[in-house]
């Protein structure tokens, strides 16, 4: 009987100490989804540093007192690297309103961006996703686009020395010259480069050299 009685009160002991066990999970668990927004520890922040900014010259359009359509140069102040892209994509964004209270026009509408530019030997070529921004026909108004664009690119970024310019467009896979419309001298040869002399009808003593 004591025996007996020696066994049971060990279970009983060995049943207690099993209740006051913690399970223990397979496998962690995030605490903190429990805790008050008080108690989380502050979130890590990074700051970017702002872009730099710089001024650049583009040519937009303005009429003269005879009406005529005359290129224009204006500055302008952009955030970025300051590559030939970012500065043509300035000609195809057209005037800001600041600049329209002052009569600056543009013949280009939405629908073209410059995705690529390479300069060789003075011969730079832009690389355009579309021609759907330009005026869609052999209008005066489509030779100005292209000699905003071409004269800007030969005429006012500083530090490059382009005297030609090629415009591509994307087709399908691959990049295509165009024949660029022009104003002054012979047309161009299928697909050839175009300078800014070409468009010189565009231009004022002042800024054309």
């Amino acid at each position: 009987m004591k025996k007996n009685l020696t066994a049971f009160t060990l279970l009983f002991f060995l049943s207690l100490i099993t209740g006051c066990t913690i399970p223990l999970d397979e496998n962690p668990r995030d605490l903190s989804s429990n805790l008050p927004d008080a108690l989380l520890p502050p979130a890590s922040t990074t700051t970017q540093p702002p872009m730099p900014k710089e001024t650049v010259k583009i040519f937009l359009a303005k009429a003269n007192p005879d009406g005529e359509m005359k290129l224009e140069p204006v500055n302008r102040e952009i955030s970025g690297d300051g590559s030939i892209n970012v500065i043509l994509d300035q000609v195809l964004a057209g005037p800001t309103l600041t600049e329209q209270e002052t009569q600056l026009v543009s013949p280009f509408a939405e629908g073209s961006k410059v995705i690529g530019a390479i300069l060789e030997n003075a011969l730079l070529e832009i690389h355009l996703d579309s021609l759907d921004g330009f005026p869609q026909d052999d209008s005066k108004s489509n030779r100005l686009a292209f000699a905003m664009l071409v004269c800007t690119a030969s005429e006012l970024i500083a530090g490059a020395d382009i005297s030609f310019v090629q415009i591509m467009v994307r087709q399908n896979d691959s990049l295509e010259a165009i024949n660029a419309p022009v104003t002054d001298g012979d047309p161009p040869e299928e697909g050839a480069p175009v300078l800014c002399s070409n468009y010189a009808s565009f231009m004022t003593e002042e800024d054309f050299s």
